[in-house]
């Protein structure tokens, strides 16, 4: 099971459906389920032929001590009794009882403000518990932890070999023979894409095709299926955007937005020249199998 408690974009559906392709191409029998927060990215998971399972977000009168049995989170994860629990970076959900759950545990945690592992609810504070995990890892470069992790590279939804070929992707999208064009993604806050359009309007003007995709009303998914047809890629500063470029070592401007606890600046300043030697979910598969 993969556990996400985020939902101001697409990133942390695409983010699980990282795990889950990293499965099958392991050629492991298994059974997988994206559990989620309520979120409108949730259909983009079923539309990969992935389970996926929402629940509604709760606070911490319902996931703190003397009520989390009664929670709609514990009951989830109790329901389908994984063998291997993946978190996806939002501990804080499952402090209360991630000790009882038997499971392997495992943690992503990706590049974040270090006051995120320990902050107070109401009447008690509470600090990330390393031990509480069997692996802690690192997810993307650039940044350190306040205890010690297994570093790992970026999960992508595809490896290189996965993806169109360019003619194929090109007609697909009805790019002409040299035809310069563009990918214009954004997936983040809504209204985000909008705003960064305002300084990038000029590239139609100048010649190019670009395609503007956006998940909340459609788009391309996984975008990164298409990557061979583009010239030029301008998308935001998360982690999943930011990695797919990155990882595809696509021609990018990143356009960085402001979050409660993640430094987009920081990712670009930092990690603009790195290219990942391979999918960092095929590492985690490895690890969490011990192969």
């Amino acid at each position: 099971m993969f556990y996400t408690g985020g939902a101001t974009g697409s990133g942390h559906i695409a983010l699980g459906l990282s795990v889950a392709n990293a499965l099958r191409r392991s050629g492991l029998r298994h059974e997988f389920q994206l559990l989620s927060v309520e979120t409108p990215f949730a259909d983009l998971a079923r539309r990969q032929g992935v389970d996926v399972r929402t629940i509604p977000a709760e606070d911490e009168d319902t996931l703190g001590p003397g009520r989390w049995r009664e929670s709609r989170l514990y009951r989830a994860i109790v329901e389908y009794n994984p063998d291997i629990l993946v978190v996806d970076l939002f501990w804080f959900a499952l402090d209360s009882f991630v000790r009882e759950l038997p499971c392997r545990k495992a943690i992503l945690i990706r590049q974040v403000d270090p006051r995120f592992f320990h902050f107070r609810v109401k009447d008690r504070e509470i600090v990330f518990g390393p031990d509480d995990y069997d692996l802690v890892a690192t997810v993307e470069p650039g940044f350190e932890l306040p205890f010690p992790s297994e570093l790992l590279e970026p999960l992508v939804m595809r490896n290189r070999e996965e993806i169109k070929e360019a003619a194929i992707a090109r007609a697909e999208l009805g790019i002409e023979a040299g035809e310069r064009a563009c990918f214009f993604g954004f997936n983040g806050k809504e209204g985000e894409g909008v705003q960064v359009w305002k300084s990038f309007d000029y590239l139609e003007a100048e010649g190019w095709k670009v395609i503007r995709s956006d998940n909340r009303t459609g788009g391309l998914f996984p975008a990164v299926d298409w990557y061979n047809a583009f010239d030029m890629v301008v998308c935001g500063a998360g982690y999943n955007a930011f990695w797919e470029a990155r990882y595809f070592g696509k021609e990018a401007f990143f356009a960085p937005f402001p979050r409660n606890f993640e430094d987009q600046f920081h990712r670009v300043r930092v990690n603009s020249d790195y290219v990942p030697k391979e999918n960092g979910a095929d590492q985690l598969v490895r690890r969490l199998l011990d192969r």
